[in-house]
């Protein structure tokens, strides 16, 4: 009996720290508890009015899916802005349900005037967040108004039922459950501490030992990929954009930069341990001392300045201590000015003009032909339920770049909906007959959507379509056959959206990831530009330049994860991930180039022209990169697995700057290695 305790705790204990692991910031929690909470509040005013004033059907239709998306869509930072998007998006989904609902007597003019609300709702997306979230309400607002049909003399009850959505939202977002970046940075960051504190516990066991545990790849491996999107997520909470524009000085920029720099000293840690084990002592000593303890660049008295593994250990204690000193105490200066307006700045076109037609349309006429495409399909295959076709279409082209992510998205809805048919056909024939049960399973599984929302798109629709096929047979209104036409309603939309995204103004990803490499290796070239000014003497924004390198890797990373499947390519080796690797290297140790230069004596003139030999022979590589960047991610060669196995002796040794520039040297010399051409 004790065994199974002990084994039911451990059991517990993994799977608490698995859901920490998670969400480490509790951000998905509060994401799906306000949109729970909303669609409760607004559900329970209709029906509490209802009892004094009968409501149209519409006035139901329109509250429930205007709280839903004023929760979740409505992403700007500051309740004041927040209060004012949801005022402007529930006023013109009123107007939009009304006017869909008084043209539904002439269905083509309807339909024609749907097309026009969808071009519109595309094209204002360049104007920021605020108008992404109103054309967002404008299209589900309309369509709701087409297929419920509200009478013009039932505008004011459907502005009722809007503000009372926009309100609920309001009220969960902003007062119940507000964003709180700062707290939630302090939280990741308490996740970030516990799994270095694993990885440096494994280490611990396997110096104790004398040697690596069987299992030694597994667990660093799992332990690395939680690391990495723990740092990834809380670098996301860091406040970047002020109201003066892009922060690429002070507390904010030093905050993010620490980040990177707590993950590469762990990773250079974690490659070093095959060669050598930091002794126990020095593992031990950092494992009590606790991470909000650390100071920034102050080393341990009695910490040893001799083996390599000893110097990689006390990186990761100072990377965090930098993280410590840019955080400060609460409020936090890295998070001061996150109150400040934004400016509002035009989303960028992707391509240029195309048969005379502006880049700024192009993608307004693609998703408006796929919608339009997706709404003839659907009338053909269901003249009530053609809705979901057109949603479809029109969701399936958010948060996509190119063609290639327009297909991956289409795919992960219809692979959702499949497993949700599959699932709610089960569900609501077991609980046919059981209100109670149905009753209380739909908000279950509706906060599991919201909560899925930010990390797997395909669990979302799969839990709302088992939610969906609940509420039908909680209104006795469950057949199979309408959930099967519910997927193949889904399967014509994707395949209407993919259609266009693939011959109307199609953007290849081949040309994303061409201009975002090209864009990559400029700031590299920027990078070492500035410090070989530094070292002759003249003086250059290193700070700058890292920053740059950094957010041009992010954007790279983003632009071929097509290219790697549906899967995220940072977490399966292959030809995509390798050379991700690859240049995630060059930025690392062009960051080590930068810190150098600032922190190292005027160099002598030996050094100077090996640094000027160094920076021409890096000049030249990235050249011959950028002339093959359209080919380089579609070669099948990879760089070797170990090419960062172990630290240069560069990083080891008092000249850093010159070994980071060899390293550098060395890394894109294999890049251009395998175009055949070095």
């Amino acid at each position: 009996m004790p065994s199974a305790l002990t084994s039911l705790r451990q059991l517990l204990a993994r799977l608490v720290d698995r859901l920490v692991a998670a969400d480490p910031a509790r951000s998905r929690l509060r994401l799906a508890a306000r949109a729970l909470l909303a669609l409760v509040l607004t559900t329970a005013v209709l029906f509490g009015t209802a009892r004094f004033q009968p409501l149209p059907i519409a006035a139901y239709g329109l509250g429930i899916l205007l709280s839903f998306i004023g929760t979740i869509g409505v992403r700007e930072p500051g309740w004041r802005r927040q209060t004012a998007t949801r005022a402007l998006a529930g006023l013109i989904g009123a107007v939009a349900a009304v006017l869909a609902g008084a043209l539904a007597r002439w269905p083509l003019v309807a339909d024609l005037g749907f097309l026009v609300v969808i071009f519109v709702s595309v094209y204002i997306r360049r104007y920021g967040m605020r108008w992404l979230a109103v054309g967002m309400v404008a299209f589900m607002a309309y369509f709701m108004g087409e297929y419920m049909r509200p009478a013009p003399v039932d505008a004011g009850f459907v502005l009722f039922a809007a503000a009372v959505a926009l309100g609920s939202a309001q009220l969960a977002s902003a007062v119940l459950f507000p964003d709180d970046p700062e707290q939630d940075f302090r939280r990741a960051l308490r996740t970030i501490d516990r799994r270095i504190n694993l990885i440096l516990d494994h280490l611990l066991q396997a110096a104790r030992a004398g040697a690596l545990p069987p299992d030694d790849r597994r667990t660093i491996r799992a332990q690395m990929v939680e690391f990495r999107e723990i740092v990834l997520m809380a670098e996301g909470f860091v406040p970047q954009i002020t109201g003066s524009g892009l922060a690429l000085t002070g507390a904010a920029a030093e905050l993010a930069a620490g980040l990177v720099d707590l993950l590469l000293a762990v990773e250079r840690l974690v490659r070093y341990r095959e060669t050598a084990l930091p002794p126990a002592a020095a593992l031990l000593a950092l494992l009590e001392e606790r991470g909000p303890q650390v100071r920034a660049g102050v080393a341990r008295p009695d910490a040893p300045a001799t083996g390599a593994a000893d110097q990689l250990l006390e990186a990761v204690r100072l990377a965090r201590g930098r993280i410590n000193a840019a955080l400060g105490p609460s409020p936090s200066p890295a998070f001061a000015g996150i109150g400040a307006p934004v400016p509002a700045a035009r989303q960028a076109a992707l391509g240029g003009p195309r048969a005379g037609v502006p880049a700024a349309f192009h993608r307004p006429i693609q998703v408006t032909l796929a919608c339009g495409l997706a709404l003839a399909a659907g009338l053909a295959l269901s003249p009530t339920r053609w809705y979901w076709a057109v949603i479809t279409s029109y969701i399936v082209f958010n948060n996509t770049r190119t063609r290639a992510d327009t297909a991956v998205r289409a795919l992960n809805r219809s692979a959702g909906t499949l497993g949700g048919v599959l699932a709610g056909t089960l569900l609501a024939t077991l609980l046919q007959g059981h209100a109670m049960a149905s009753g209380l399973l739909i908000p279950a599984v509706f906060f599991l959507a919201v909560y899925n929302l930010q990390t797997s798109y395909g669990w979302m629709i799969f839990f709302f379509t088992i939610g969906l096929a609940l509420l039908y047979g909680l209104m006795g209104m469950f057949t199979p056959e309408l959930l099967l036409l519910r997927l193949v309603e889904t399967v014509v939309g994707g395949l209407c959206g993919v259609g266009a995204a693939f011959l109307i103004f199609p953007v290849h990803t081949g040309g994303e990831v061409e201009t975002a490499l090209a864009e990559f290796l400029d700031a590299l070239g920027a990078l070492v530009g500035a410090a070989a000014a530094r070292a002759a003497g003249e003086d250059s924004n290193l700070t700058g330049a890292s920053l740059r390198l950094d957010r041009s890797y992010g954007a790279l990373a983003t632009a071929v994860r097509p290219l790697g499947g549906p899967w995220s390519v940072v977490t399966r080796f292959g030809s995509v991930r390798a050379k991700l690797l690859l240049l995630v290297s060059c930025a690392h140790w062009a960051r080590v180039l930068a810190s150098a230069m600032a922190t190292e004596a005027t160099m002598g003139a030996a050094e100077r022209a090996r640094v000027a030999d160094l920076v021409a022979g890096v000049d030249d590589k990235i050249a011959r990169l950028r002339l093959a960047a359209a080919r380089w991610f579609a070669t099948g060669q990879t760089p070797e697995r170990g090419f960062a196995a172990t630290p240069s002796a560069g990083e080891l040794k008092r000249d850093a700057a010159i070994g980071a520039l060899e390293t550098i040297d060395d890394l894109l010399g294999r890049a251009v290695a395998q175009l055949g051409t070095g």
